[in-house]
């Protein structure tokens, strides 16, 4: 039972990311209701930054919403809120996105949830410790009416520090598969830290690896620190 309430923290803060946009049935010659397709996973710090990856989003930063349809940030039971792209961090594979609500009740709502957010890891990492994360694998495809995440439980590899181009970066033992991408992990000794956000696997053409890589907390940091300024 307490790993259960443990689990909910983390997966009462994650949230899809994607686009809303209307199809042209050419049966019916005619558009069909608006549908979303999820692109990835963010989710909310207490500070009150919504995060995700860059590569999650960079696609459509640049083209009109004509194209590519309306920016839009998942709730539970099919609510969705119109985002925009804040700040990109392309470096980092990093991205915060400012989360519009749908109402006044609903910016209640938004409130609460930043307030159940999550909050940043201050310390170093060890090989071996237990992780876990949440998100939506294969975006649209497994998204239920809830739009419930699913839950995954790891080990840190090993932390792997790139002086060139000034980059941390945590590896992670174990499988991931898209739409996994901007998905929160944490320690399962504290489920309310981050410790990093899922990011591209080193095999992430062939659909699933066996190791994948995660973006430092540091950099989260930095990113929060500066939406924060």
């Amino acid at each position: 039972m307490e790993n259960d309430k443990n689990n909910k923290i983390l997966l009462d803060a994650v949230r899809t990311v994607g686009i809303i946009k209307p199809r042209f049935n050419t049966i019916a010659k005619g558009f069909d209701p608006p549908q979303l397709e999820v692109f990835g996973t963010g989710f909310w710090l207490t500070s009150g930054s919504f995060v995700t990856c860059a590569h999650v989003v960079e696609s459509i930063a640049n083209l009109p919403i004509e194209i590519v349809g309306m920016l839009v940030v998942g709730g539970n039971e099919k609510v969705y809120r119109k985002a925009t792209i804040s700040i990109i961090d392309s470096l980092h594979d990093l991205a915060v996105l400012t989360v519009e609500p749908n109402s006044e009740e609903d910016r209640k709502s938004i409130e609460g949830e930043i307030g159940n957010g999550l909050s940043l890891y201050n310390q170093s990492l060890s090989v071996g410790q237990k992780i876990a994360y949440a998100g939506f694998p294969l975006g649209s495809q497994l998204l239920n009416e809830k739009h419930s995440p699913s839950y995954a439980e790891w080990v840190i590899g090993s932390e792997v520090i790139d002086s060139r181009a000034g980059s941390k970066t945590i590896q992670i033992s174990g499988p991931v598969i898209g739409g996994y991408s901007g998905a929160p992990i944490v320690l399962r000794s504290d489920y309310k830290k981050v410790i990093g956000i899922v990011s591209r696997s080193p095999s992430e053409e062939a659909g699933q690896a066996s190791i994948f890589q995660g973006i430092h907390w540091k950099h989260i940091r930095e990113l929060d620190e500066l939406t924060q300024s």
